[in-house]
């Protein structure tokens, strides 16, 4: 696929630069409630492009991309295709964790990644850590994300913390 894709929604052009959408008149960022539905546009015309990668990092990128431009059932379908190429892949499934939490399945996020709970991938921690505050489990998600910090720290581990403090300040004296 081109880096630049345009679309027709309800009249108005829009273009996918690859990681977002603009209106193709005013280079505006549409409303969320567009940007859903021309995701699921976009959807069938990169399932074909996305079936024919078979390298583990671009698919896992490829997830990433796809997660923050809020298309979950595309990035979800391609961290499966990746763990299928690679299983146990630690980086796949700390993204895969990320992506069923923007899902609202923070239980499945930590069922599926269950087996991984010991590693000290901190990506990994800090995504299971932040479906463990998804779930109010506020003692275990320290817990994880002291680990996670233990092995080195990122905004996100950071975000999380911050994210305990806030619930949980007794936590932290």
């Amino acid at each position: 696929m081109t880096q630049k894709t345009r679309i027709s929604f309800e009249g108005k052009d829009y273009i996918w630069t690859g990681t977002d959408w603009c209106d193709a008149e005013t280079s505006l960022i549409p409303p969320l409630v567009i940007v859903r539905q021309l995701n699921r546009l976009l959807e069938q015309e990169l399932r074909s492009e996305d079936t024919a990668i078979s390298d583990t990092a671009v698919l896992i990128e490829r997830a990433r991309a796809a997660r923050d431009a809020l298309q979950h059932n595309r990035a979800e379908a391609l961290m499966r295709r990746a763990l299928r190429l690679s299983p146990g892949n630690r980086a796949a499934l700390a993204v895969l964790c990320s992506i069923l939490r923007a899902r609202r399945r923070p239980q499945q996020a930590l069922d599926e990644t269950e087996e991984f709970q010991w590693t000290a991938y901190p990506p990994l921690l800090t995504s299971r850590a932040a479906a463990l505050c998804d779930l109010n489990r506020w003692e275990e998600a320290k817990q994880e994300i002291g680990r996670a910090l233990a092995s080195g720290g990122s905004e996100e581990a950071f975000n999380v913390v911050h994210r305990i403090k806030a619930k949980r300040p007794d936590l932290y004296r």
